[in-house]
């Protein structure tokens, strides 16, 4: 010890404790105030607040083009018609997502939601395309018959391509499907 300072082994365990004391008080304070504010975001997440998990970057085949009527229907060639299918297992949003040709047209903004397990439905100019089914967007812009086929490429809202339809056709033609008189559209099985 130090010459001139009058320390006893009870006063260090008293300054000891004490200060276990206070870190303990604070410790406890902060837990609290720790909690409170963790509930009181979730109370204020109806009041402007709210805690949100980051949205699912899609990945390739997320969403399939499942079949393009390109050669139009028996009422009229410019019938085309696109459907789009979901195989996953949860619903995905389709907004900020394009489907477009490589050579630029058509080009579609998408919107709206595609189920799980669930279809959408693009028809060009009208809802008159598919007379059962209401479609889920209506586009403009024709698809490339033989012998200029197009490419269709359907990207995410980050620009990523998730699926592709008649890859390489062109300038050979669509893989499958038909113009008149039998107007078969291309599926992918």
């Amino acid at each position: 010890m130090q010459a001139g300072v009058d320390f006893s082994p009870t006063d260090f365990l008293l300054r000891y404790n004490g200060a276990m004391e206070r870190g303990k008080l604070f410790f406890r304070w902060l837990t609290v105030g720790l909690l409170l504010f963790v509930l009181g975001v979730g109370m204020l997440g109806g009041a402007g607040l709210s805690v949100r998990a980051a949205p699912r970057q899609a990945n390739p085949l997320d969403v399939i083009i499942s079949e393009v009527a390109w050669g139009g229907t028996a009422a009229s060639t410019t019938d085309e018609w696109i459907e789009l299918y979901n195989p996953g297992g949860s619903s995905i949003s389709l907004v900020g997502w394009t489907l477009a040709a490589v050579d630029g047209t058509p080009s579609i903004n998408l919107s709206g939601n595609i189920p799980a397990g669930g279809y959408y439905l693009l028809e060009r100019t009208d809802d008159d395309t598919v007379s059962d089914l209401t479609a889920n967007l209506i586009y403009t812009g024709a698809l490339e018959n033989d012998p200029a086929a197009e490419t269709l490429e359907l990207r995410d809202d980050s620009n990523n391509l998730i699926d592709t339809a008649n890859l390489g056709g062109e300038g050979t033609g669509w893989f499958a499907g038909t113009a008149g008189p039998d107007f078969y559209s291309m599926e992918r099985v």
